[in-house]
């Protein structure tokens, strides 16, 4: 009978079967698969990307419409990162409620911090790499948004104006931000999970990924990333309210459609960068309590102190999910390619090669008008 059992433990169905998927770390092991994912589609695409001012978007075009599987990977890719933000996003909550940075984990929560700051490098960096029309516009956001950040930011923005390239870009996204991922993985993730077996985790982890990889398949096959010119231009907002991963940083962007400038410091920075130290700082200022000590706490203020913890976290997570669904329902998601293509000329077709010269192209200062173009581009333009 003993060994009836082991034979059956040690089948596949007995590391998968649903009572043995640990659906505590669901959203972290999903996270996990779609990082994967995206190395391993992001590896296929380095062979065909030329980092070129002048012929970045050809390559990429090229990639897109010649190579095999070219489309699906690319597309692929894309819906891989977005829903790659969401996971994170979920998991950094789930792990706040659940309080994971107590118990002698606090470089699990350290390292899973920036973790989540490595993800929205990876968005923004990589929303640039193609260098079409809506890489240009978030290169030029992200450097006016630097400029925000007190002390260092007008240094930062004439640094970055000045020393960027698609080459440095590309070394940014596909080298040292990989490196420094596989880095923090290993404190945060493999390092423990050698002690309790990869290959079983990974089975269980895959194993509930499945349907997410569907949807994002079948995302990539009905809503592809408009690449090649079309016969037939689409309108400027065709595809309104189609997850993309630019969602997440236009979100942070949007007060400066509503608030004057002396106004955006407060909540393009500051707002997120406390956001940013008190989560930092949490495994260091609520420490597990010993039950002696608890004990000598009235039941009223332990339960006082829950409420407000918990209901700190649901309103702030609420507060942010709304802000990104919000600022996402006019979020052209088809429109830069829809104007701007080769077909429509040069002007038109490739960024202008005066995307560093503020005095020709004085518009790169001006940031709500970007945002206002974002979201109206057949009104502001």
């Amino acid at each position: 009978m003993k060994e009836e059992k082991s034979e059956e433990e040690s089948s596949v169905w007995a590391r998968v079967k649903p009572k043995k998927i640990n659906l505590r770390h669901m959203f972290g092991g999903l996270a996990l698969i779609l990082i994967i994912a995206q190395f391993l589609t992001g590896l296929y695409m380095i062979f065909y990307y030329e980092p070129s001012l002048k012929d970045t978007y050809k390559t990429v075009q090229y990639f897109n419409n010649e190579t095999y599987l070219g489309a699906i990977t690319r597309n692929i890719h894309r819906y891989g990162a977005f829903f790659l933000g969401v996971a994170v996003f979920i998991h950094f909550w789930r792990s706040y409620f659940r309080r994971d940075y107590q118990g002698g984990r606090v470089w699990n929560w350290e390292t899973g911090i920036f973790l989540s700051l490595l993800v929205w490098a990876f968005l923004i960096t990589g929303t640039i790499l193609p260098w079409e029309w809506k890489g240009y516009w978030m290169m030029e956001m992200f450097n006016n948004w630097l400029k925000n950040i007190p002390l260092v930011g007008d240094g930062l923005y004439n640094f970055f104006m000045t020393a960027y390239t698609p080459t440095r870009n590309f070394i940014i996204h596909d080298i040292i931000l990989p490196i420094l991922t596989f880095i923090a993985l290993e404190i945060h993730l493999f390092s423990r999970l050698r002690k309790r077996g990869v290959s079983d985790y990974m089975t269980r982890t895959v194993v509930l990924a499945i349907p997410l990889l569907i949807a994002i398949l079948i995302m990539s096959l009905v809503y592809p990333v408009p690449t090649e010119d079309p016969e037939i231009i689409p309108l400027p907002m065709e595809g309104v309210n189609i997850p993309a991963p630019e969602w997440f940083f236009i979100s942070l962007l949007m007060p400066i459609w509503y608030y004057p400038p002396r106004n955006w410091p407060m909540f393009l920075f500051w707002i997120p960068f406390i956001f940013l130290l008190i989560a930092i700082a949490l495994p260091f200022i609520n420490k597990r309590k010993k039950k002696e000590d608890l004990e000598k706490t009235s039941r009223w203020r332990r339960v006082s102190m829950g409420v407000a913890y918990v209901g700190a976290g649901v309103l702030l997570s609420a507060f942010i999910s709304f802000g990104v669904i919000w600022s996402s329902v006019d979020s052209p998601w088809m429109g830069c390619n829809s104007c701007h293509n080769v077909a429509m000329g040069d002007r038109m077709g490739i960024p202008p090669v005066t995307y560093k010269d503020t005095e020709r192209n004085p518009l790169l200062l001006d940031n709500r008008w970007m945002i206002r173009h974002w979201y109206q581009p057949q009104v502001v333009w």
